[in-house]
């Protein structure tokens, strides 16, 4: 039996729950309110760095002074009327020590008919000159081009930004993933994160930033009435100054969110595609491509929606949508077909993912509406019939595109599918059995994978959720019909031992509460792949890989930057839909890096501050658990040097007295047994690289 260090066990466990609070102890806040302003103080060797914290309603006046109805050295609690035309609200502020650093809970209490402006909170450096920035974005946008990779991990001096919570478009850059906003004072080793609640209801959310020491979070489109009390709620949590201490206390605190609602999901997961092929394949070639997954191409479905139609018996044939005109296979499907097709490919050793939409149906759907069918049982059979007569309340109505007296459906750009509402309860109910067809019918599956959450950008004008207002009108947010449905929907997959993954493009962790994993459409672009990828610290990502094209000059480096990011791909696969094909010229690259590929199956961040680090960053080094060992990929180093690391490792991570260290190479079949050696709060571990990289494992 191995013997246990009780010390290391107790100072390891001391570390990993409780270094944050510790640590807001050993470097204690304290509050102060003079002048009207909230000032919040850190002592470090008796010198202090100060902060203030601000609410703001920007176009609105203050007709009376803010009342301090609470200050006792704990808490610190004020009333501020507000005024905006002829509508009126109190804003409620209390600020709370905690162990972890400060608790900021703001109400707005509003009187009258429902308005609305935009609500800001505010952390204010008092001197930010030592200040260093970070927050989950997919660069530190300074620099120009997005094109290339770039590591998201870095941090930089405050500047002028202005960033929006999942992205304007799925394009943007300006985006942030998950809402904390991290500030670092590395000489002192303190770092503040300034985090907004995920059990809040959030609309649309901005963070600003400013060259002078200011850090905002926007909120905007909420309701202000006499009916409903909004709530914010801020963390502000102390620890050292490196991203992954703030990570881990978000992790933590909010680990429904983070982490799988159905663990198999890191059993099944594996390099991916997006396929209609049904035929034969080299299953050795693609188990060393570390491939596992195929999310079966939207093309077995009639149309968008109707992805298992209600036919007499599984036996009888519907025909499949042709996307372009063109026919694939001989134009049919069944249940049997599809139940089929998920069993052969299990008993290959993969894993199938049903096509899922939630926010677009149809396809050719026409306006004005023209009956095709007269009886009712028929209306399946055409797309225009069953959207105009069971689910016409569902269509998307957005706030401020169409105006009331245009009843025109809003199309998507694919196939003149049309935008949905999954909070509209006829249509949710489809989808709800929908899901219990492919649970029923298609058993072999292993889950689903959700397409298209860009559309939960959108404001309802046709709906009411009680907390939105845009325009002087009443509507309903699309991020609350997602939280809805997805209440519904996933513990009914999870308890069937199914999993969901998903699409994003709307890039919020908010959004992932029931989502097991992501499949990135995007992720062949560096933007994607590293948002997505801070969403999935816990989760499996496969990345979207469009041609051999996306590996541009430098095959090597693309496939080291998804390791580095813990990150499948999308593997060249005989009729993939818009991803790469198959081509031997790139196919190399995947059988070189697939051993790779697969050590980081069911890995997971691990996120200790300073874990892990390169010295003279001479090249890049993250750090994952997967089961019993640590793995470490070293990424964007020179063809054939040596690097050194520095790792500092709690000794509860492993709890092992002594680590096998083994090296694994690009191009290489098989491990390679460097040492073993004594564990230790902190090593040093020289290591040689091979085309720039090296995959490490610790057990």
């Amino acid at each position: 039996m191995q013997k246990i260090n009780l010390v290391q066990l107790f100072l390891s466990i001391t570390f990993l729950f409780f270094s944050i609070d510790s640590y807001a102890q050993n470097y204690p806040l304290s509050l102060e309110y003079k002048e009207g302003k909230i000032k919040a103080s850190i002592q470090t060797n008796g010198v202090n760095s100060y902060f203030f914290l601000e609410s703001l309603l920007p176009q609105t006046t203050t007709e009376a002074n803010t009342e301090l109805i609470l200050n006792d050295g704990n808490t610190i609690k004020t009333s501020k009327p507000v005024r905006y035309f002829e509508n009126e609200c109190t804003v409620i502020n209390t600020i709370t020590k905690t162990l972890y650093g400060l608790q900021w809970d703001m109400e707005i209490k509003g009187k009258g008919k429902p308005w609305s402006v935009p609500i800001e909170t505010i952390l204010k450096w008092e001197n930010n000159e030592a200040i260093q920035f970070w927050t989950t974005w997919p660069d530190n946008q300074t620099k120009q081009d997005i094109t290339e990779w770039q590591d998201p991990f870095e941090t930089v001096p405050l500047q002028n930004l202005s960033m929006v919570y999942g992205g304007e478009t799925h394009w943007s850059r300006n985006t942030f993933a998950i809402p904390m906003a991290s500030s670092f004072i590395k000489e002192k080793n303190i770092g503040i994160s300034f985090i907004q609640s995920l059990e809040d209801t959030i609309l649309d959310l901005q963070m600003n930033t400013s060259a002078d020491g200011s850090i905002a979070y926007r909120h905007i489109n909420h309701r202000i009435s006499n009916e409903n009390i909004i709530h914010i709620r801020h963390h502000i949590v102390l620890h050292e100054a490196d991203w992954r201490a703030g990570m881990n206390w978000m992790y933590e605190n909010y680990k429904s969110f983070f982490l799988p609602q159905q663990p198999l999901v890191n059993d099944i997961a594996g390099c991916g595609a997006y396929s209609s092929y049904e035929g034969e394949l080299d299953t050795m070639k693609y188990k060393k491509m570390a491939f596992s997954i195929n999310w079966k191409a939207s093309l077995d479905f009639p149309y968008m929606g109707m992805f298992i139609p209600p036919v007499k018996n599984d036996e009888e044939k519907w025909e499949r949508y042709k996307q372009g005109g063109i026919t694939v296979g001989d134009g049919y499907a069944s249940v049997k077909s599809l139940k089929e097709y998920s069993e052969r490919f299990k008993q290959m050793g993969f894993h199938t993912l049903s096509y899922f939409n939630v926010t677009e149906f149809g396809n050719k759907i026409i306006y004005p509406y023209q009956r095709t069918y007269s009886d009712e049982k028929d209306y399946w059979k055409n797309a225009n019939d069953f959207l105009y007569n069971k689910l016409p309340s569902a269509m998307l109505r957005p706030q401020k595109i169409m105006p009331d007296w245009d009843s025109r459906p809003i199309y998507s750009n694919w196939e003149d599918c049309v935008a949905m509402d999954p909070g509209d309860s006829a249509y949710q109910n489809f989808l709800l059995h929908q899901v219990k067809l492919h649970i029923e019918k298609i058993p072999a599956s292993s889950g689903i994978c959700i397409d298209r959450l860009d559309w939960l950008r959108y404001y309802n004008g046709g709906a009411d959720d009680g907390v939105s207002f845009i325009d002087g009108n009443k509507t309903r947010s699309l991020i609350l019909s997602w939280n809805n449905i997805m209440a519904k929907l996933g513990p009914l997959m999870h308890q069937n031992n199914k999993v969901i993954f998903c699409n994003p493009l709307y890039r919020r962790i908010d959004l992932m509460k029931e989502i097991d994993g992501i499949y990135d459409e995007f992720g062949n672009n560096p933007h994607s792949l590293n948002l997505c990828a801070q969403m999935a610290m816990f989760k499996p990502i496969i990345a979207w890989t469009i041609s051999k094209e996306d590996f541009k000059l430098n095959p090597d480096a693309y496939f080291q930057q998804h390791l580095y990011m813990g990150a499948f791909l999308t593997v060249p696969f005989p009729g993939n839909d818009h991803t790469i094909n198959p081509d031997s010229s790139i196919e190399k690259f995947y059988l070189d890096y697939g051993v790779m590929l697969n050590a980081i199956k069911g890995r997971q961040w691990i996120l200790s501050p300073n874990v892990v680090s390169v010295k003279d960053e001479s090249a890049k080094a993250n750090i994952f658990k997967v089961k019993e060992k640590l793995i470490i990929p070293v990424i964007d180093g020179k063809q054939n040097s040596q690097v050194s690391l520095l790792l500092k490792l709690p000794y509860q991570i492993l709890k092992k007295d002594k680590l096998l260290i083994k090296v694994l190479y690009p191009g290489e079949r098989s491990w390679k047994k460097i040492a073993v050696q004594k564990f230790a709060n902190e090593m040093n571990l020289p290591m040689q690289l091979k085309r720039g990289c090296a995959l490490i494992s610790l057990e």
